[in-house]
């Protein structure tokens, strides 16, 4: 897209933003968004980080504003957005458009694509390695000299907690128990978000009861959820399997990782049994 073409896509939304305000009602106990206005702002949302990340260079930090406004807005009982977080979406579109039009050369500076690109791929491939190696550091933690006290890995907060420290190795910006969007009528919260990547995490740990089929079942449900996040362009499913309660981790992950879900996922359950 050119720069005219942007501008007019973001001015549409400046509007319609402004519309959703004047819409808003005032009761003596709250402000309330419309019922499909409140719909409405998640299309938008998710449209508008889709518009800066593919057409506007070096607009990360907006991306990063725009989230958290809708994430926080929506952050409350009713699950429903806050009249504040559609003002400050709106003063970050507004934002955008005075940058694009203060800097007409904005889009014909080819630089830095390439390096972002490369800066990802290491964040992806660094991410696929702490799953990979999860088990491994989990087995190395319980043998400490002179048996001091050590993290073992009993359930899934266990799980939560050593990967939340491995991420920091590589990760600037972790956010645990981020809000996502309602999905069946309730609000939930993700396990660990990652805006670098736009990635979302969520760990499970199987445990007596948690068979192949309620996995299968349970990850099914997360990926619908997930998928409405405005941050989450890829979905990364752990699944902590120590005791190899799963017979066929591989028939999930591949019925799982290959489905066409409208964003990407990854559905790795581990160690497998030969590990």
């Amino acid at each position: 897209m050119q720069a005219a073409e942007v501008l007019e896509a973001l001015q549409k939304y400046k509007v319609e933003l402004a519309t959703i305000l004047g819409r808003f009602t005032r009761t003596r106990e709250r402000i309330s968004i419309d019922s499909q206005d409140n719909y409405r702002l998640r299309t938008i949302t998710t449209e508008l980080v889709d518009l800066l990340r593919d057409h506007v260079p070096g607009s990360a930090q907006h991306i990063r504003l725009v989230t958290n406004s809708y994430n926080d807005g929506i952050s409350n009982f009713y699950n429903s957005s806050s009249y504040a977080s559609v003002e400050e979406i709106r003063g970050v579109v507004c934002a955008v458009i005075t940058r694009i039009e203060r800097n007409p050369t904005l889009f014909t500076v080819a630089t830095g694509s390439i390096e972002s690109g490369t800066d990802q791929r290491r964040l992806l491939d660094a991410l696929d390695e702490l799953v990979l190696r999860f088990h491994a550091v989990a087995v190395q933690l319980r043998s400490r000299h002179a048996e001091r006290p050590t993290l073992d890995v009993n359930d899934e907060y266990d799980v939560q907690d050593l990967m939340h420290a491995l991420l920091r190795l590589h990760f600037n910006d972790v956010r645990p128990e981020e809000w996502v969007p309602s999905y069946a009528g309730s609000a939930s919260r993700t396990d660990f978000l990652l805006p670098e990547i736009d990635t979302v995490i969520e760990i499970k740990k199987t445990r007596s009861g948690l068979n192949a089929k309620s996995v299968g079942e349970q990850l099914i449900i997360d990926i619908a959820k997930y998928k409405k996040h405005p941050q989450c362009r890829r979905l990364v499913c752990f699944v902590y399997d120590p005791e190899g309660r799963v017979a066929n981790p591989a028939g999930i992950e591949s019925d799982l990782n290959t489905g066409d879900h409208g964003i990407e996922v990854r559905v790795s359950i581990l160690p497998k049994a030969s590990a």
